[in-house]
């Protein structure tokens, strides 16, 4: 049998050649993306434990200047200043979030630290006997304390104080008092907190709803209505330009006037 010869056109080769290069190129590209992704892998899992290990050395250099002591080591207010204070020592470091979680979650353990932290936040003689010159920090971090209790799925505990709060504020306004040792912001963080629990779209479409719950009265000073009016209105900006908020706001707190303003 004679030997068959296979003849190819000019464009045939070429289409064929052209393949070839394309899958080289694909296969090339394929070992490419796989090396990148390899090393950005690798980068972040370096930095990662890089962080871990800068976020350990804060924590221990924390624990070595201000041990937390152990539940029954000191009573509950003593404990939960000490907390405080650790908190505080970590504003400004990069794991400050995730240390003062662990930390207040390490304070919940103790049911009792729930209404000293309200007391604290209501009363303020009660929390000049409990913490001294630190009652202003311990105000600050009762509210974490609490917060962090509603992120649990335990939210009943912040919107009691939010609403204990302004009626406290309320009935000062009532008297024609100052708000003491501004209190006023007090209320303004537990608002804010307490409206973060709820789902945006709750808030956008049944504020009235959300408004009673955390509090809110139209018969209410002007002074305390307009600390809900920053808060729901900030939530409405996300949402609206500027004017749709403002008026949004007008409709919903501007009930009363300014006759006791």
């Amino acid at each position: 049998m004679g030997t068959k010869r296979i003849i190819l056109s000019a464009a045939s080769i070429s289409v064929f050649v052209g393949a070839v290069f394309y899958y080289m190129v694909d296969v090339e590209h394929s070992e490419l993306s796989k090396k990148n992704d390899n090393a950005v892998q690798s980068l972040i899992t370096t930095n990662t434990a890089k962080l871990e290990q800068i976020g350990a050395k804060i924590s221990d250099k924390i624990d070595a200047e201000m041990p937390l002591p152990k539940s029954g080591e000191v009573n509950t207010k003593e404990r939960m200043l000490i907390a405080f204070e650790r908190m505080q020592m970590s504003v400004g470091k990069f794991n400050s979030s995730a240390f003062m979680k662990a930390e207040l979650q390490e304070l919940l353990k103790d049911s009792n630290t729930v209404d000293i932290a309200k007391n604290t936040l209501l009363n303020l003689e009660s929390a000049k006997q409990n913490f001294g010159e630190e009652q202003a920090l311990a105000r600050v971090y009762s509210i974490k304390l609490l917060e962090e209790l509603a992120n649990q799925g335990e939210p009943y505990q912040l919107y009691d104080t939010t609403v204990k709060l302004a009626e406290v504020l309320d009935q000062q306004a009532l008297d024609n008092q100052e708000f003491l040792k501004r209190q006023d912001l007090d209320l303004e963080e537990l608002v804010h907190a307490s409206i973060n629990t709820f789902e945006e779209a709750q808030v956008l479409d049944h504020p009235e709803t959300v408004m009673t719950e955390l509090g809110y009265s139209d018969e209410q000073h002007d002074r305390v209505r307009k600390i809900y009016a920053n808060i729901f209105g900030s939530v409405f900006l996300r949402n609206s330009s500027i004017d749709e908020s403002i008026a949004r706001v007008q409709a919903l707190f501007n009930k009363q006037g300014s006759s006791n303003g």
